[in-house]
């Protein structure tokens, strides 16, 4: 009998031994299977971060190149088509030279603040993504507890990981024990010896299947990212323009300065001249305080134009810098001797440039990013109108010896399980809805308002353009005419037919016409500028074509027109015919 209890306990204590043992397999298994399950996810998600990182070197890949953009190198090729390139000149490479317009450009590319600034939103946007994916890092945890006073003293410890699923769910692995006396109503705290193994699942059905809000901040970092391209060509648009048009305003106040020199050169020489005739008593003394006072005033009209000149210069010196990023305001021997050469404006399609314009600007690209982004929080919204109904599933695994007699922790355990809400009314989704609806409505409006502004700004440049080159012929003639009339009087103020007065009126209309000319000229490459812009054009490659161009050989400050001598026979011929006319 005795032996026979012996043996049926040694029977009992195999079955419990092997049952503890399919027990741990069974849990080892399932716990197993529950941290790969993670590990996978979390790897997943690092393959998405990769591919988020990739779609933002390629968002910005355009401005990378624009960062390294090469020189122009056909000079006789249409502004808008050339393709050859040679490497992008530095202010460096060229201070022993004349300062062009795309030296200008090329700093402004490299080192002016705010494409360095726009530039950084790279890094700004990544940041926003790599924030926006943490929302899928797996979430490591563990817990002690401890109750070491009172009637039921235990403790308690835990450790697991988690993690939330791309598709809306989420995905749990871990492990605790509890040891000690438990309170009746607390006894799911209670474990077997070995401590308890669970795995649990959930994911939704109808809300947060399709959209949540993580993956909505993902989409839309991602989208930021994109922006920086369109955000960095904008920013050059706009700057380069700015720099041509405060080049172009320094070059013209230089000329108008080589204009004044001219004025005042020859009132000095002049004046020489009356202080020797009026001491041999060929000129009187009246004529000699005249040219002073004349001398007087050209000199102050010519520190106006220094001070309007060394002006330009400042303000230039906010667009060159040098590699260390510090203005470098230029010097005077930097300055163009003449305009480049003027070309006709080829005539084009405007319908096709409109087309072409539409696709380079930056501005329709970072509304429709928006619009994307704008959608997305509908999507959302529309989404959350949906009710939140998920299934959640757990499976725990309780090892080691029983905790108590009746060992019901020692089972295999699976729950499963519907959860749910809704707000009935579900104001919040419907108001949303409603904002991003209306927020898609106006970028459609600010869409068409773009669209009619670069319309505008072509057909305006074109028109400036083509009616300022018509300007530029007009007052160059006006120039060579005032200078032939400048030529006779001056041989008539020579002969005694006229005096300093009305010379001094003729020389400074004059000089008036030559500033004119200098002006005209400013525009039309301001107005050139502007039409690039409005087009979409590549500053840099444009200013390279400009900076191509043969001088001007366009008559100006030091290159006026050369006085053609007149017989004198033919000259007081052609005088006495006009006093006859009546007086001068």
């Amino acid at each position: 009998m005795l032996f026979e209890s012996n043996a049926c306990i040694a029977d009992y204590a195999i079955v419990t031994v092997r049952r503890m043992m399919n027990g741990w397999m069974l849990a080892c298994r399932v716990w197993v299977a529950g941290m790969a399950l993670v590990l996978h996810l979390s790897a997943q998600a690092q393959v998405i971060d990769d591919r988020g990182a990739d779609s933002t070197s390629r968002a910005v890949e355009a401005v990378a190149l624009s960062e390294n953009a090469e020189a122009i190198s056909a000079q006789d090729a249409p502004l808008s088509t050339r393709r050859n390139r040679t490497p992008t000149p530095t202010v460096e490479d060229q201070l022993e030279g004349k300062l062009t317009l795309a030296d200008v450009v090329a700093s402004v590319y490299r080192y002016f603040p705010v494409i360095q600034q726009a530039q950084l939103e790279r890094s700004v946007a990544g940041g926003q993504y790599t924030s926006a994916m943490g929302a899928y890092d797996t979430q490591l945890y563990v817990q002690s507890l401890s109750e070491p006073t009172g009637f039921y003293r235990n403790y308690r410890q835990g450790l697991g990981a988690y993690r939330q699923t791309w598709w809306g769910g989420y995905v749990s692995a871990g492990y605790r024990i509890g040891r000690g006396e438990f309170q009746p109503w607390y006894q799911e705290r209670v474990t077997n010896q070995g401590g308890e193994l669970s795995v649990g699942v959930g994911w939704p059905l109808l809300q947060g299947r399709a959209i949540d809000p993580q993956r909505v901040a993902v989409f839309q970092a991602g989208l930021a990212q994109q922006a920086v391209g369109p955000q960095v060509q904008l920013s050059l648009l706009q700057a380069s323009f700015q720099a041509a048009q405060v080049y172009w305003e320094w070059v013209a106040a230089g000329a108008r300065l080589v204009a004044q020199d001219e004025l005042v050169l020859l009132a000095q020489v002049r004046q020489d001249q009356f202080e020797e005739g009026a001491k041999a008593g060929k000129f009187a003394q009246i004529d000699v305080v005249f040219n002073r006072q004349l001398l007087a005033e050209r000199s102050s009209k010519r520190l106006e134009a220094e001070q309007k000149f060394r002006e330009a210069g400042i303000k230039l010196s906010l667009y060159l810098r040098d590699p260390s990023g510090v203005s470098l305001v230029p010097e005077d021997g930097w300055l163009p001797l003449h305009f480049p050469v003027i070309q006709p404006v080829p005539a084009t399609d405007f319908q096709a440039d409109f087309q072409s314009a539409l696709a380079r600007r930056p501005e329709l690209a970072l509304l429709s990013i928006e619009a994307q982004q704008i959608r997305l929080d509908r999507q959302l919204a529309q989404n959350q109108r949906l009710p939140n109904l998920d299934i959640v599933t757990e499976a725990s695994q309780d090892v080691g010896r029983p905790a108590t007699t009746k060992n019901d922790k020692g089972q295999f355990e699976l729950m499963l399980g519907i959860r749910g809400d809704v707000p009935i009314q579900r104001r919040n989704a419907i108001g949303k809805v409603q904002q991003t609806t209306a927020k898609l409505s106006q970028i459609e409006q600010k869409v068409a308002l773009q669209r009619d502004k670069i319309a505008i700004e072509m057909r305006t440049a074109l028109n400036a353009l083509e009616l300022s080159n018509q300007r530029v012929e007009q007052i160059s003639n006006a120039l060579q005419a005032a200078f032939e009339s400048l030529t006779s009087y001056r041989q008539a103020f020579q002969l005694g037919y006229a005096d300093l007065l009305y010379l001094n009126i003729l020389e400074t209309k004059a000089n008036e016409v030559e500033i004119l000319v200098v002006d005209a000229q400013r525009d039309w490459f301001v107005f050139l500028a502007n039409l690039q812009a409005a087009l979409g054009l590549d500053p840099l490659e444009q200013a390279l074509n400009v900076s191509q161009l043969p001088e001007s050989t366009r008559p100006g400050p030091g290159d006026l027109p050369k006085e053609a001598a007149v017989a004198p026979r033919e000259f007081e011929s052609d005088w006495q015919k006009r006093t006859n006319r009546g007086p001068s």
